[in-house]
């Protein structure tokens, strides 16, 4: 009797160990596409702040005054973030990214041709070609006579919009594709696991064990399966970030300690839903069956 007694338990060690398993290596896969979809539109969106707008003032105008400008433009509400810099800041700048040499100042007289401006980054949500077409007239039109031009690359809001949101884009299609695979998989995996136990489903409905009361072990035993399986798959998604930014470096600015608690917080979540409801239905599958029909 003993012996059977320690088959049984080790057959449902060994189901229990092999449903995890399952589930683990699911929530793995959507949990690392889910990651890479949030880090790229995050990597657009530090991206998008990062590029600078070059608003250039009249040297007329003191520096008193373009600190009230700075801090005026830092307030607006398309602004993301605004800095003044002198006309020898810009200078230098132009120097160091041009690779002129200090002797270019002879060259045309000593004079520095650059003038001072307030450089300013866009939030993500004004990043487009016809908000900044407005945002250029309506700083021209507040600072006319003092705003001599506004600078940037018209290129940029064409690349940036576009060619980044056709990889959110793809890998969110794959995304979808792989969440209806990981819900069949996970399914089959708990119905697998409950057809093992189907005659213990039976014996206590025959006893006179009430639905709920039957339901109530495997439910929270669906929901432990959900929150391990969700813990381990965060655990190997963290180690593969981890080890790949060794190699490429650029992975971590996808990434951030509020990114990757979304994504361990949502596999857990959809662990435990998925497993709660995959074993609702294959309960009331067993529990609706007669004793012949379990065979």
């Amino acid at each position: 009797m003993s012996k059977v007694s320690g088959k049984g338990r080790k057959g449902l060690r060994t189901a229990y160990v092999s449903t995890i398993v399952g589930i683990v290596m699911v929530l793995f896969i959507i949990g690392l596409v889910s990651w890479f979809v949030l880090g790229l539109n995050n990597l657009k969106n530090d991206k998008i702040e990062s590029f600078e707008i070059d608003l250039f003032f009249d040297n007329s105008v003191n520096t008193l005054e373009l600190g009230l400008i700075e801090e005026e433009i830092a307030n607006k509400i398309y602004t993301s973030s605004a800095l003044y810099r002198s006309s020898d800041e810009a200078w230098e700048v132009y120097k160091k990214d041009m690779g002129v040499s200090d002797t270019a100042l002879s060259v045309i007289n000593g004079e520095n041709p650059i003038e001072q401006s307030v450089i300013m980054t866009l939030k993500k949500d004004y990043f487009y070609r016809d908000s900044m077409t407005w945002i250029e007239n309506d700083l021209m039109q507040e600072y006319d006579g003092r705003l001599l031009e506004v600078s940037y690359r018209d290129e940029i809001f064409t690349n940036v919009n576009q060619r980044l949101q056709k990889w959110v884009y793809l890998t969110l299609i794959i995304a979808c594709m792989l969440l209806f695979i990981a819900i069949g998989m996970i399914n089959n995996t708990i119905r697998l696991a409950l057809f093992s136990k189907r005659f213990l489903i039976k014996t206590m409905q025959l006893v006179g064990a009430t639905p709920r009361f039957i339901r109530r072990p495997f439910f929270w035993s669906a929901i432990g399966q959900g929150f391990i399986s969700g813990i381990i798959a965060g655990t190997m998604i963290l180690g593969l970030i981890k080890f790949g930014s060794h190699y490429y470096p650029m992975i971590l600015d996808m990434t951030n300690l509020t990114l990757f608690f979304y994504v361990l917080g949502g596999i857990i979540l959809f662990g435990i839903l998925i497993t709660l409801t995959s074993t609702y239905f294959a309960l009331r599958k067993y529990l609706r069956l007669n004793l012949d029909e379990l065979y």
